[in-house]
């Protein structure tokens, strides 16, 4: 008898299931806002005025003016903060003695021109960054230089203003207004008359040599900066 009894409530049980999952989910739903819900919201946090939108002041990017001219590398090397052709801006004399390099070229002939550049003078120029990065570039002048003063630039356009296409490349100027220009070819390059060059893996002092065997109307520029190599001792 008892187990007809439970089974019977379970039957009733089972056929009302159905009837009460409703109920269930309605009692889980969350009520929806009335319409005073509704403009409460919009009172609280009312929609921004079109005019009042126009009036907002639009940010501007900083203008930045590119800087054209050469890059003091040797002034990033030792942290320092310094404007391309500053040596000009400054009053000093212009440098007559280029040295046309790259940084894949044998290190002990970076080495001897870096030494060389610093006991005379001479202004080492790049065309371009190491492997198109500052931070590898900066790095291997820091330890090219060490703790000598030596002027390093990236300077592409003097490249083409002299006509360099090898490196290394000696170029001596013959006038002030040559070995002050910083213009692009586009504007002039510099007239070969105004500067002879000797391109090979050789020293500075064998390139002067040379150079004033070549012009000997040159020596007035490249007897000074012979005699500073050889008054000053290699490091």
């Amino acid at each position: 008898m008892l187990a007809r009894i439970d089974r019977r409530a379970c039957w009733a049980l089972a056929c009302l299931l159905p009837c009460l999952m409703p109920c269930f989910a309605l009692a889980q739903t969350p009520p929806w806002p009335t319409a005073q819900d509704i403009d409460r919201a919009l009172k609280a946090n009312p929609f921004p005025d079109a005019n009042r939108i126009g009036l907002q002041p639009i940010p501007r990017p900083p203008r930045v003016e590119p800087q054209r001219g050469a890059i003091d590398i040797e002034a990033l090397a030792r942290g320092k903060v310094q404007l391309p052709n500053a040596e000009a801006a400054s009053g000093a004399a212009p440098i007559p003695i280029r040295i046309f390099i790259t940084l894949d070229m044998p290190q002990a002939s970076l080495q001897l021109l870096t030494d060389q550049a610093a006991r005379a003078g001479a202004v080492l120029v790049l065309r371009g960054l190491k492997s198109q990065s500052m931070r590898q570039t900066v790095a291997v002048v820091q330890e090219l230089i060490g703790k000598r003063r030596v002027a390093w630039v990236i300077d592409p356009e003097a490249f083409t203003r002299f006509a360099v296409r090898h490196a290394p490349t000696f170029v001596l100027t013959l006038n002030d207004a040559a070995s002050d220009a910083q213009r692009g070819c586009n504007a002039g390059c510099a007239p070969p008359a105004s500067f002879v060059s000797v391109a090979g893996d050789v020293s500075l002092d064998y390139a002067l040599e040379t150079i004033q065997r070549r012009m000997p109307q040159a020596a007035p520029r490249a007897e000074p900066l012979l005699k500073r190599l050889q008054a000053s001792p290699a490091s």
